[in-house]
């Protein structure tokens, strides 16, 4: 329940895009002014809800954290290299993140799981065409606001759908400018995976990730570690990541995170 200080997110923690949103969200808490920066919490509650508490009124606090991450997200830019459509830097003013399409391991030719597109999608373009279409952060629901014509990351589960789920590829149609997608979650999630929280990490599996929703207030400096389910005792529910191809034969070499499915959860 929102209160005066709490703030209630709209952010579905089986949704990848949703639950690396509410990180990138937690950590540029942080660069909000205030009084009491660091008593300030986060958690989620229950499932579709991210909450984070701090000292300011909730109206008050909330247009202050659009505006902090809409910055950031405007300012992101890619910078390729010459190792192939996922490789480059992303950078957002003078802060440097990691790509979070190369493997930690380092070994050539190495994706992780969070490479969703194949070798003909460029970073470079599909990251303009989002921020073209982000709307500006006084926009009522602004992280649902749902835009169309520009790519997906694959983290959205809202987004993308398997060819044979709808009956026909919109590719095949030549309607993929008609895809819908939602602009902030999208970025947001970027942003996360490459500045906030080490994503590639939680991998699995060859293609699933692992994490954890925490059900406790937390210190926002926790929440990427939080994230991890490795902090003992914390109450939390478990869940995996596992893409899937978004289309058949050519179309397998785009993927896509579904729901995920729930994992043993600690008491």
């Amino acid at each position: 329940m929102e209160t005066d200080t709490t703030l209630l997110l709209d952010l579905d923690e089986r949704n990848l895009a949703h639950f690396l949103s509410a990180l990138a969200l937690a950590a540029l808490s942080r660069r909000v002014g205030g009084s009491a920066i660091e008593s300030r919490r986060c958690w989620w509650p229950k499932p579709g809800n991210f909450t984070i508490q701090t000292e300011l009124p909730t109206e008050q606090f909330r247009p202050l954290l659009f505006a902090k991450a809409h910055d950031f997200l405007t300012a992101m830019k890619w910078h390729p290299s010459l190792g192939g459509a996922s490789s480059g830097l992303l950078v957002s003013g003078s802060e440097i993140g990691v790509n979070p399409f190369i493997a930690l391991s380092g070994e050539a030719g190495e994706n992780t799981p969070l490479k969703g597109f194949s070798a003909r999608v460029l970073p470079g373009a599909t990251l303009p065409e989002q921020l073209a279409k982000l709307p500006p952060p006084a926009c009522p629901d602004w992280l649902n606001q749902v835009s169309h014509g520009a790519g997906s990351w694959g983290f959205d589960c809202r987004v993308n759908q398997h060819a044979s789920d709808r009956g026909i590829s919109s590719d095949a149609e030549n309607t993929g400018s008609l895809d819908p997608f939602y602009p902030a979650a999208e970025l947001l999630g970027l942003a996360a995976a490459a500045f906030f929280v080490p994503a590639h990490a939680w991998q699995v599996e060859r293609n699933a990730l692992q994490a954890s929703a925490w059900a406790e207030p937390l210190p926002l400096p926790m929440a990427a570690l939080a994230a991890t389910g490795r902090v003992h005792g914390l109450r939390s529910r478990g869940y995996k990541f596992a893409y899937r191809g978004a289309a058949h034969g050519k179309g397998g070499a785009y993927h896509f995170f579904p729901a995920a499915t729930i994992q043993p959860s600690t008491p």
